[in-house]
């Protein structure tokens, strides 16, 4: 019974014998690009969100369209929040001013080359922009490294903990940067 089920199915659709045209009512442009505002789509940059006064702001990932390279994604990160995040308390660390010069992937490291804006940075401005960046890159497929140049050369970097080193950055030396919906652990009951 299945069998015959299937075999009528498979010869309700047939085959045209040529060629026919499509009228345009039925006509899909499948070449065309999906457009959307700017905070739609599979890319991530990170901003900073408000919370208590008494804390730092932390990162929240926000939609970008997914863009063609590392660079054009960078540069969106760059420009900031858009008037509806803005409307949110999103913010930036990031210079206006600051120039992502080129953007190279090998492997899984990213390699980032930015004029000298980041220099004019407070301590605390400068980790929280160094933790956008690197959010941002690594949430780019295959990238777990970030290598950060300044006109070509390679600097020394502070961590989230403010700690200096001179190696590619990963997510991991921003820990509490990074906004979370984990709720805090409980305090283990004392002895």
């Amino acid at each position: 019974m299945l069998a015959l089920s299937l075999a009528v199915a498979g010869c309700a659709i047939r085959e045209d014998p040529a060629p026919r045209a499509i009228s345009p009512d039925d006509a899909v442009d499948f070449g065309e690009i999906a457009t959307g505002d700017a905070a739609e789509g599979d890319g991530r940059i990170y901003l900073l969100s408000p919370v208590a006064t008494d804390a730092p702001p932390q990162l929240r990932a926000v939609r970008r369209p997914e863009l063609g390279n590392p660079q054009e994604l960078l540069r969106s990160l760059v420009e900031g929040a858009n008037p509806e995040e803005n409307a949110l308390g999103l913010t930036s660390a990031i210079p206006p001013d600051l120039e992502i010069i080129s953007a190279r992937t090998v492997g899984t490291r990213l390699t980032i080359d930015v004029n000298e804006a980041l220099d004019d940075l407070s301590d605390l401005g400068l980790r929280q922009a160094l933790a956008q960046i690197v959010a941002t890159a690594v949430s780019i497929d295959q990238v777990q490294l970030v290598r950060l140049r300044v006109d070509g050369e390679n600097q020394s970097w502070p961590t989230g903990s403010g700690e200096g080193t001179d190696q590619p950055l990963s997510i991991y030396d921003y820990p509490n940067f990074l906004e979370t919906s984990q709720p805090n652990f409980p305090t283990p009951p004392s002895a």
